[in-house]
């Protein structure tokens, strides 16, 4: 046996289970060894169950006998859901478990076992209880490992005991010196202990090990990214001077310090720092003139909701047309990239830069100097020519291979070659191959970035920050709502639709029975949902807000399955029929009083007239995304409100909540949002070709710190010296594609 053993020869497996444990990704002995546990059980840390109360929402290990156990069908959901009740000398607890009808076999009363799960409240019983929690008969460190059906965790750790030996094989990557300055575990001792733990230290001294690595690959990858990008060559634009302080005074509005000093980081970027002279001779070119070549411009821009970013976004923009070239700018939604046109439409034409759009749906001036759009941009049908700087909003949702395409097709085939000019003007000019422009690029974001995580994630990209709101704007009042306090909520936002006002209503889901579109939703507790009949959904808040609270108001809804543009000839379901792009276009122009959506508001939707974000199950939300829905209103002089309501009985998420009432900065929330999720996916950034950490915290400072020293270290002094940290690199540059 060997890593490239297929698994189902193992023994026990064969080709039933194995293509059950490839829906898990494991094919290979390899995939198998690789495969970590998503968590552990400490069972040798016991709990008692008059101490419970206390750990609501934690996981808790309790030893307790059996008092009774029964199974029983439901006849909503149709399964079997066994219930016993266990004790300690303490007190007793309900214990959960859903279609394992067996378990009354093999459990009987007066049974003896440890028990560890998740603790929770059930509001229908009005007693704390335990949800499918894992059984062992003695104390141990148990690792827990992400399952699918017919695959359970205790059946993977049975498999990877088999395997164990198989450790010791494992060829390290990682350079003797960084291990031994980081004082670093071998990776076959630290792949052994992860999977079969001997106590806790050895555990955490293993865990150590692969966070680092974690951190190390992915910022080296990143690193190396960075010098890829800057052995090309971009255009230097000519900064005028007078036209940018004209451009500046027309804006309608006083820019901030913030804003300033990001649009200066921009300008030098596009301005460069080089000096190599080059002559541009390309047809398609406006003008033919002589330039400085520079290296491109790769920078996050990154504010705080409403900080103003596509004003310093336009900045840029101008100062490319101004050079004789166009700017593309690609945002991942329709609804974000008519606004974008809308605004940027208004901020550039006073000066005779045009802007056009391009969606899947509609193509308006695809030969406009700034051309805003969607994913349409790089379907292949769309071709801009003259492009130097790419500007793309929320890169996050867009993957890796789609923002490459949108800077590839303009280094060769759109845009000028170069012609370097040697020290003699008279000598022959001597033409390169790989001189071909790179546009410029800038990435925006209103997700504001704790700086930790910036260093792993953005280590590619240079960062402006803009953490100042514009002058005028007034802080938002946030409070949680007691649910005694609802009809106040109702005619609170009443009043303020009698002052001309809007408001928004936010649900987590869009029907009842969605819980697959609501899996991943932080703080969910999946059990309970099975039960709960009060579950805020879009299409059960807009009949209840439009027919029972304010039958006399406009009420509209909107939710990520509608079309985005209205569809010709077509008949939709929602809202009269009408598209996301509609909806929108008629909440803007004040023909709703109020919109019911999902989280597709969340980002970047900008209604100045809106003064009241009323979130429902706000616990179903990251602080980090309740701030971006309570961005979506103060963004004028207006006084603007967050109402948020919670059912759940958790001191965990009442604290968690609370800091929404406290804090109004972005960064402040985010570092917390990231100091209460700790290790695993990043910040929202786990989709689209940004890694999701399986060991790593991105809120350790000092190890993060330590990585990415480590990671400069290689990629400054040549990564061709460690052949196998090179293959180790390219491996987790394909999981980012």
């Amino acid at each position: 046996m060997d890593f490239e053993t297929k698994v189902q020869f193992l023994h026990g497996v064969g080709p039933k289970i194995a293509q059950r444990l490839k829906k898990l990704g494991v094919e290979t002995v390899h995939d198998l060894l690789f495969y970590f546990p998503r968590r552990y059980e400490d069972y040798t840390v016991v709990s008692k169950i008059n101490k419970l109360p206390n750990t609501i929402g934690e996981y808790k290990t309790i030893k307790v006998k059996i008092i009774n156990i029964t199974n029983r069908r439901t006849s909503r959901r149709r399964f079997t859901v066994t219930e016993a009740v266990v004790a300690d000398e303490t007190g007793s607890i309900k214990i959960v478990w859903f279609n394992q009808p067996y378990l009354t076999k093999m459990l009987k009363p007066g049974f003896e076992l440890i028990l560890n799960g998740k603790v929770t409240f059930d509001s229908f019983s009005r007693q704390l209880q335990m949800e499918s929690p894992n059984r062992a008969t003695k104390p141990k460190i148990v690792p827990i490992y992400p399952e699918t059906a017919g695959i359970h965790s205790y059946y993977i750790a049975k498999l990877e005991s088999r395997i164990e030996n198989l450790a010791s094989k494992i060829q390290e990557y990682i350079p003797a010196e960084i291990i031994r300055e980081n004082n670093l575990l071998s990776i076959q001792a630290a792949i052994s202990t992860v999977h079969q733990p001997e106590n806790s230290a050895s555990l955490e001294k293993a865990k150590e090990r692969m966070a680092f690595d974690e951190l190390f690959l992915f910022s080296l990858q990143k690193q190396l990214t960075k010098r890829d990008i800057q052995i090309h060559k971009a255009p230097a634009m000519q900064i005028d001077e007078k036209f940018l302080q004209n451009f500046v005074k027309k804006l309608p509005f006083k820019l901030t310090d913030a804003q300033r000093k990001s649009a200066w980081q921009i300008i030098l970027d596009l301005k460069g720092q080089e000096n190599l002279k080059f002559k541009i001779q390309n047809l398609k070119l406006r003008n033919s003139y002589d330039k400085n070549t520079t290296k491109p411009m790769n920078r996050l821009l990154n504010g705080d909701v409403g900080s103003g970013k596509t004003v310093v976004a336009a900045i840029a923009a101008a100062v490319v047309v101004k050079n004789g070239f166009r700017v593309a700018l690609m945002a991942p939604t329709e609804i974000l990239a008519n606004q974008h046109f809308s605004t940027l439409s208004e901020i550039l034409e006073p000066d005779k830069i045009s802007v056009g759009l391009i969606t899947g749906h509609k193509k308006d001036r695809c030969d406009a100097d700034v051309v805003v759009g969607t994913h349409a941009l790089i379907s292949g049908k769309t071709k801009i020519d003259n492009i130097a700087l790419v500007i793309i909003d929320e890169q996050h949702r867009f993957g890796v291979s789609q923002r490459a395409r949108l800077l590839t097709p303009y280094e060769s085939t759109n845009l000028a070659k170069v012609q370097n000019y040697e020290s003699n003007d008279n000598e022959t000019m001597k033409q390169s191959n790989n001189d071909f422009f790179r546009p410029h690029f800038l990435s925006m974001t209103a997700t504001p970035i704790p700086r930790t995580m910036s260093l792993v994630v953005f280590a590619d990209l240079d960062v402006s920050v803009i953490d100042e709101m514009p002058a005028g704007r007034k802080k938002i009042i946030t409070k949680v709502v007691a649910a005694e306090n609802r009809q106040k909520s109702y005619d609170f936002i009443r009043g303020e639709i009698k002052k001309g006002h809007q408001a928004f209503v936010i649900c987590p889901i869009i029907a009842e029975g969605d819980e697959i579109q609501n899996a991943k939703i932080k703080d969910q507790n999946y059990g309970m949902d099975l039960f709960e009949e009060d579950r805020k959904s879009v299409t059960k808040e807009y009949e209840k807000l439009s027919k029972e609270i304010f039958p006399d108001l406009k009420i509209a809804r909107l939710h990520g399955k509608m079309p985005a543009t209205p569809r010709k000839g077509g008949r939709g379901l929602a809202s009269g029929g009408k598209s996301k792009q509609e909806i929108m276009e008629a909440f803007r122009n004040g023909k709703y009083d109020i919109l019911v959506s999902t989280s597709v508001v969340e980002v970047g939707v900008d209604i100045p007239n809106a003064t009241v974000m009323m979130i429902e199950d706000a616990e179903r939300f990251g602080l980090a995304q309740l701030h971006q829905f309570r961005g979506r209103v103060g963004r004028s002089h207006k006084q603007s409100y967050c109402l948020l309501f919670s059912s759940s009985g958790s001191e965990n998420v009442k604290k968690r909540l609370s800091y929404m009432e406290s804090v109004s900065s972005g960064f402040k929330l985010a570092e917390k949002d990231l100091e209460l999720r700790g290790p695993g996916q990043l910040y929202g950034y786990q989709q689209s070709g940004f890694w999701e950490f399986k060991f790593a915290s991105i809120s350790d400072r000092i190890m993060i710190e330590k990585a990415t020293e480590a990671a400069k270290e290689i990629a400054d002094g040549g990564i061709e010296k460690y052949p196998k940290l090179k293959e180790k690199v390219g491996e987790t540059a394909k999981h980012l594609e």
